[in-house]
């Protein structure tokens, strides 16, 4: 079966999923890395952002829109109801809280150690569905209508992501930046 994203110009789906897996788990190295050096705000950043690629890397792989919050969110609940995997909308709503924590500081130490373990989880239970051969289980027709609805373009973004494809790669940031030579 043929999804819109399949036929947008640019790179494919499968591509850009490994580049958000890679994206994720760099973020992870990061986070950790802040949290060590007591930048709680951009340790907090890092997790939010190593769980939302990791969940981008499955909408790509699964060809489903993912630019919107509430696509991110859907795409999470669709994969907790297919692994039957309360942790994984868990650790999403942790790490998405992380993100608050950036613009508000409420957490210490501590709470940002959780939200990076919870990142840690979630991209660790996500990994398995990213594999080329991952056959998703059946699910109900409910979450079905969930999934039809993140297969279809539905924003200003979206189409113009299937007119105009993403750049290539190579005119886009690196993943990850590169390390400095010694």
């Amino acid at each position: 079966m043929t999804l819109p994203l399949d036929t947008a110009p640019g790179p494919s789906p499968d591509a850009e999923a490994e580049r958000n897996a890679a994206i994720s788990r760099d973020a992870l190295r990061r986070a950790w890395q802040e949290l060590a050096q007591g930048d709680l705000m951009q340790a907090s950043e890092k997790a939010w952002g190593a769980s939302a690629h990791a969940v981008k890397a499955v909408a790509e792989r699964r060809r489903w829109f993912s630019e919107a919050d509430w696509k991110l969110q859907r795409a999470t609940e669709i994969i907790t109801i297919e692994l039957k995997d309360a942790d994984i909308i868990g650790s999403y709503y942790t790490a998405r809280h992380a993100h608050f924590n950036f613009y508000g500081h409420l957490y210490d130490a501590q709470g940002v150690g959780f939200a990076i373990d919870a990142a840690e989880n979630l991209v660790a239970k996500l990994e398995p569905t990213l594999a080329p051969d991952y056959s998703p289980p059946y699910v109900d027709a409910t979450t079905e209508a969930k999934i039809r609805s993140l297969e279809q373009p539905t924003s200003a973004l979206d189409r113009n992501r299937l007119e105009n494809g993403r750049p290539p790669m190579e005119e886009r940031p690196p993943a990850a930046a590169p390390t400095p030579a010694t």
